[in-house]
């Protein structure tokens, strides 16, 4: 009995030490990663008060969740999900940026599949407007809803259904235009101090952003109206059919165009100039990525590109490169001024985030964001058309300006 009774004191003793053991091993890890994760930025030479800082917001938002979750009546109603999104979304919209916004997860699913899609929509290419805190339409698509409706380039969008837009909800009030064929979207609108509602039914649009012509004297003309959808195939496709038929000079035309893909712009811009730095994006710690055009070939006829102000982003980007190098004029009024990049970053658990990440600058140093891109020659066009989608060429002063300007180079 004294036998047993000793060997069961000793497994309690061994058990004790075995579990004092544990705790001294753990705590001591604990301390160590402690003090590695306090020290390690200080031999860095990283700032610990900004680590500090973060840890105090996080606490902030895990104190204001918990509060939520204990006290919302309608907890219920709301999975951990949505508030989550939510709060994400909410940082996001803070940095006082319309194109740093969160993507749901379903969002994100679809931009993996977009590209060269139709969609149910109104036709209509636009932007965020700082001025009016509305949505600004840049342009309208031939044969669409939008184009029937009568909607105009420089028309503000103030409310999509009965939610008014600001730079919170933009992202939403643009996917809201978006959905089911045939289903109507009530649009208010501001044209200058006429306030203008429309019902417009949703129609199927494919977005083929080129169309070209010969005008007089043999010039080609194209216009762009978003550098989206594969558009570098597209303008290949109608430049080569405009070269084929021996133009005399050609005239490009960007005026209402909101912008898209920079690669998509380098490849056009690498049919038109010679080798050579066209774009440098210039990222938050300073690094830099230079796009460049490679291409042996280069435009050999006149060449104008005709802009205007609400030209914007990538059109700025083509602009910019053409009238570095010399190749061609630009013609018409100063560019929109969006000289900015936007990165999609996958969040590791749900959804993503647009974030602008980078600034435009020209092969020369001049920086687009909120600058523009000025014209060689400033024409405007009469009041009377400024707005119209389609202008006849007897009354586009821009237009018969190219011309002007390519006859003169011949």
């Amino acid at each position: 009995m004294e036998e047993e009774k000793k060997i069961k004191i000793d497994k309690e003793k061994i058990i004790n030490y075995t579990i004092i053991a544990t705790l001294t091993l753990v705590i001591s890890t604990v301390i160590i990663y402690c003090l590695v994760t306090v020290l390690k930025p200080v031999l860095e030479g990283e700032n610990t008060v900004s680590s500090a800082g973060n840890s105090d917001y996080i606490k902030r938002i895990e104190e204001a969740l918990s509060k939520i979750e204990k006290n919302y009546i309608d907890i219920d109603d709301v999975s951990m999900d949505e508030l989550i999104d939510g709060a994400i979304s909410g940082l996001a919209n803070a940095a006082g940026d319309p194109y740093t916004h969160y993507v749901t997860e379903e969002e994100y699913n679809e931009m993996l599949t977009s590209g060269t899609e139709k969609y149910g929509g109104l036709g209509i290419h636009l932007t965020y407007d700082k001025e009016t805190g509305g949505i600004l339409i840049v342009g309208v698509m031939p044969n669409t809803p939008a184009y029937e409706a009568g909607i105009k380039a420089g028309d503000i969008i103030a409310k999509v259904g009965d939610k008014m837009v600001s730079l919170e909800n933009y992202k939403e009030c643009v996917d809201n235009m978006k959905g089911t064929v045939g289903e109507s979207v009530h649009l208010t609108m501001l044209r200058g101090e006429e306030v203008i509602e429309k019902d417009i039914k949703r129609a199927l649009i494919t977005a083929n952003n080129v169309e070209s012509k010969v005008i007089e004297d043999n010039i080609g003309y194209i216009k762009i109206l978003s550098f989206e959808n594969n558009i570098s195939e597209q303008f290949k496709t109608e430049y080569d059919k405009l070269m084929k038929n021996n133009i005399s000079g050609l005239v490009i035309d960007i005026r209402n165009n909101p912008g898209g893909f920079v690669s998509e712009t380098i490849k056009i811009l690498d049919l038109l100039l010679p080798k050579g730095d066209v774009l440098k994006l210039v990222y938050k710690d300073g690094s830099q990525k230079v796009y460049k055009c490679s291409n042996d070939n280069q435009i050999n006829i006149p060449l104008a590109i005709v802009a205007n102000s609400r030209s914007a982003s990538a059109s700025e980007i083509l602009a910019g490169a053409v009238k570095d190098s010399g190749k061609g004029a630009i013609i018409g009024n100063k560019t929109y001024g969006k000289g900015i990049v936007q990165e999609i970053q996958k969040l590791s658990v749900r959804g993503a985030l647009s974030i602008t990440v980078a600034k435009y600058y020209t092969a020369s140093g001049i920086e687009i964001h909120k600058n523009g891109i000025e014209p060689n020659i400033s024409v405007d066009l009469p009041k009377e058309v400024e707005n119209e989608t389609v202008i006849p060429l007897e009354k586009d002063t821009q237009i018969q300006k190219a011309i002007e300007y390519i006859h003169s180079k011949k």
